[in-house]
């Protein structure tokens, strides 16, 4: 699992940086926990924080601001 958040977040920054984005804007725990009961690919067993982290450290080194709301 933790290989796989590393590759999302890498992709997700890698998105941002090739769209020139200089924010990212992330949804709050409750909002991806009433995504997931929405969809058959369920992503509340994920690590949550855990990828925060990887896409929140990842944004940093490429100077993207991170909003958490």
């Amino acid at each position: 699992m933790n290989h796989r958040l590393h590759l999302y977040s890498k992709q997700l920054i890698n998105f941002c940086i090739e769209q020139q984005a200089a924010t990212l804007i992330l949804k709050n725990q409750e909002d991806k926990i009433g995504i997931a009961k929405e969809q058959k690919f369920v992503l509340r067993n994920w690590s949550y924080y855990e990828l925060q982290a990887k896409i929140k450290y990842k944004a940093e080194k490429a100077g993207i601001e991170l909003i958490i709301g």
